[in-house]
């Protein structure tokens, strides 16, 4: 998974909703919190991690073979 919301630390601000370039982070308007749903576009770019007030984001780059 490329990224990860600690829900626990999550306000709901949808910033990284908001931001996503891609549109990885999706919006659960039943429990108002975001939902990561297409985790094979992400680009790794932080602008979610860096966005969020609560740094609820985390964000696991993929394993390198070079």
């Amino acid at each position: 998974m490329a990224v990860k919301i600690a829900y626990k630390q999550c306000i709901g601000c949808k910033n990284c909703y908001d931001i996503c370039p891609q549109d990885v982070i999706t919006w659960d308007g039943e429990i108002k919190m975001p939902n990561v749903a297409y985790e094979e576009e992400c680009w790794h770019c932080g602008i979610c991690w860096m966005e969020c007030p609560k740094r609820a984001i985390d964000i696991v780059y993929p394993v390198s073979f070079w």
